[in-house]
């Protein structure tokens, strides 16, 4: 599903207090003595669902996967969020693991939209055959003018790229992704977008697929070893007045958060990372400085890369 978006994308103001009191009452609530397990479902999902939204993706998924199990019947939507959240960090695996239990079926909402996922995640690691398939089965016909956008945009080449726009185009002409497919190539795009779920879930996917083509066809390329960072890791600090720090990926693997890097600073950007300690472990988060939050995420965007503001 994706959501047109006329305003711009993100406010420049600090997180309001409310916020943080809304959260606070959430966690109260979660630490009731007796609360039911209807009421605790609500909870998590809640405060999923914000910390998705303001970027905590980690703490996200491991909401949302304690809503799934809050209540004695699984909660399959839940599930497939805490999934989603995964793979916005790059966690393919274990987003994949997430759903295994709703690929069982493909008869409901839910399922499909597993489906669609654990294909999408295949063709952004090169593999396009579950994803195609998808696009001629009749049961996902409602999800299709989304499979054609994405089966377009992680084509190898450009002739099935523009086989499959194609596509979208002349049988989804009026669809938010026929929208968005037009507006790419036209001198004055007529539409801003931000796609949900999937694109925005999947930080720079163009410079990920070049690289997995260039593999496939061109020159091994040496690994960069793991324990020597090819950019400086700093501390999170606070952004100076008038600068905008854009986040763009947080990665488990620090050689992954490389290569995000790589692929930035090739397409003009000045990118650094920062560590974070998660729950434990490790995390590195990629960022890029802007002058303004709104211009550069934009100016990501079209680069191949999905952002958003720090607070």
């Amino acid at each position: 599903m994706f959501f047109l978006i006329a305003a711009p994308l993100f406010a420049q103001s600090g997180e309001p207090s409310s916020l943080a009191s809304e959260i606070q009452n959430i966690e109260n609530t979660l630490n009731r003595p007796g609360v039911s397990g209807a009421e605790r479902r609500q909870a998590l999902t809640r405060l999923a669902q914000i910390r998705q939204l303001s970027g905590d993706l980690e703490n996200a998924a491991k909401n949302w996967l304690e809503a799934a199990a809050a209540n004695p019947m699984v909660d399959d939507s839940a599930l497939l969020s805490c999934a989603y959240c995964l793979a916005a960090m790059g966690e393919w695996d274990r987003a994949t693991a997430a759903i295994r239990p709703l690929l069982n079926s493909n008869t409901s909402p839910v399922s499909q939209r597993a489906h669609f996922l654990d294909a999408s995640i295949k063709a952004w690691r090169g593999d396009l055959s579950a994803l195609g398939a998808l696009a001629g089965s009749p049961l996902y016909i409602q999800l299709r003018s989304e499979i054609y956008y994405t089966l377009w945009k992680t084509a190898l080449d450009s002739t099935s790229a523009e086989a499959w726009k194609q596509r979208l185009l002349a049988e989804f002409p009026q669809s938010p992704e026929a929208l968005i497919a037009a507006s790419a190539s036209a001198a004055a795009p007529v539409v801003s977008a931000k796609p949900n779920p999937l694109w925005l879930l999947f930080p720079g996917w163009d410079g990920a697929v070049a690289q997995t083509a260039a593999v496939a066809s061109g020159p091994a390329v040496p690994a960069r070893p793991e324990a020597v960072p090819a950019a400086p890791v700093q501390s999170p600090a606070p952004a100076q007045p008038g600068t905008a720090r854009l986040q763009t990926g947080v990665f488990s693997q620090q050689a992954n958060a490389n290569a995000q890097m790589d692929q930035l600073t090739r397409a003009g950007f000045s990118p650094v990372m920062e560590r974070r300690i998660v729950d434990g472990g490790e995390r590195w988060a990629v960022i890029v400085p802007a002058a303004d939050a709104n211009q550069g995420i934009a100016q990501l965007r079209t680069a191949g890369f999905e952002s958003f503001p720090l607070r």
